[in-house]
């Protein structure tokens, strides 16, 4: 009995690490946001053509953490550089908060 209840915590800890992040690949950016005053604040990336469904209705706001200055700084750089060029971005995601799609990884596109 206690290797089937093992057997299916583990799968449900596996399935939901499996479903939780997914790659969104193509988004346009149409601007580029920091609202917080603080050195590990998120910034935030409005989509021209990509929405997704947290908060419950159609969103195109897409929020990056870093725990790093560098690798934030790294992060919005890329992204400034795709907004200016016109390129597009593809980002690995991690569930929402509130109506933002969380941001794991940046990767410029061209």
């Amino acid at each position: 009995m206690r290797g089937v209840i093992f057997g299916l915590l583990l799968w449900a800890i596996c399935v939901n690490t499996w479903g939780e992040s997914k790659r969104v690949m193509g988004i346009v950016i149409s601007s580029i946001e920091q609202i917080s005053d603080d050195e590990e604040a998120p910034f935030e990336i409005r989509a021209r053509n990509k929405a997704h469904k947290c908060g419950g209705s159609s969103s195109n706001l897409f929020r990056v953490y870093s725990e790093y200055e560098a690798v934030a700084m790294r992060r919005f750089l890329l992204a400034m550089e795709a907004m200016k060029m016109n390129w597009t971005i593809s980002v690995s995601t991690d569930g929402c908060e509130n109506k933002a799609l969380l941001v794991n990884s940046i990767r410029l596109d061209r």
